[in-house]
């Protein structure tokens, strides 16, 4: 059996389920179940996907518990030997579910579909987030076979129950970000293979650009927080391209010169950011290189 797990946090997800639920009755219901963990969601979005809790299983938390942690919790509503892990906005396409159950004749441990993005939204509202989806996220399969770890997402993956048991995620990740990059590294430390299919999703709620710059520097953060557990760990940190760039710089002495040119530049490239107008990917890898900095060695 596959468990379809979707994780909700304030986003309307109704159509989603359904839409799970019609292909679920093509492909034969008692071989798939869906399963929805809200994750203390405000009321507006518990009113917006109360009928969630007709077409499936349907469970509410009291309290926020993270991204890590909620994943985790699926071990416990569950049933399949799979578990098919969905962001709550995603799209997914008209043969999804019976592309997942093709590759369960090979046994695989982890099953990678990928994700796109709507080209609806290339424009300066949405600029930032839907530049960094496109150039870095969204990889073709052959792309993200070369690299299958670091390729490694959860917004659209399968994972056999005992493997998830065996290497669950780290819930002391407490902010948003990289809980991936951490799973998926200690997927390639315990030789678990991954299978990257062509299987995408669409990327369904792009943020706007100040949202999303938001959600950069929390995500910088809580790297910032993994890197002080592991920054002995010389494969972690060279497989992380943030973190590469950061030793390289560290190990140079460069990272006060860094940091100031960063202070210098920090309000012109978040104006820039957020106006949607000249994105440049490699200015905005530098910002995250700024933000890092001052993580590790002017926030403690």
């Amino acid at each position: 059996m596959i468990s379809i797990c979707i994780p909700i946090y304030n986003h309307y997800t109704y159509p989603l389920v359904r839409r799970l639920d019609t292909q679920i009755a093509s492909a034969g219901r008692e071989d798939y179940e869906i399963v929805c963990i809200d994750d203390h969601s405000s009321g507006y979005y518990l009113n917006q996907n109360k009928g969630i809790g007709e077409l499936t299983r349907y469970i509410q938390l009291e309290k926020n518990v993270g991204r890590a942690s909620i994943r985790n919790l699926f071990l416990k509503y569950a049933k399949g030997e799979y578990l098919l892990f969905l962001d709550c906005d995603s799209i997914v396409p008209e043969q999804f579910v019976k592309t997942y159950a093709k590759t369960l004749g090979s046994n695989p441990s982890v099953v990678v579909g990928g994700r796109v993005y709507d080209e609806r939204y290339n424009d300066t509202k949405h600029r930032l987030r839907y530049l960094y989806g496109t150039k870095l996220e969204s990889q073709p399969v052959a792309v993200r076979r070369v690299n299958p770890y670091r390729s490694f997402q959860t917004s659209n993956f399968m994972v056999r129950r005992d493997v998830l048991e065996h290497i669950p995620f780290d819930e002391s990740i407490s902010k948003y970000g990289h809980e991936d990059t951490l799973f998926g590294y200690q997927l390639e430390q315990y030789m678990v293979p991954i299978l990257h299919i062509d299987n995408p999703v669409v990327n369904g709620e792009v943020e706007e650009n100040a949202e999303f710059l938001h959600k950069t520097v929390e995500a910088v953060e809580s790297l910032a927080e993994i890197y002080d557990r592991m920054w002995e760990d010389q494969r972690f940190c060279e497989s992380v391209r943030l973190l590469h760039t950061y030793n390289r710089v560290r190990r140079l002495k460069l990272q006060k010169l860094v940091y100031n040119v960063f202070n210098l530049v920090k309000g012109p490239l978040e104006s820039r950011f957020v106006s949607g107008n000249g994105i440049n990917l490699k200015c905005f890898s530098f910002y995250k290189l700024g933000v890092l900095i001052k993580q590790i060695h002017y926030n403690r």
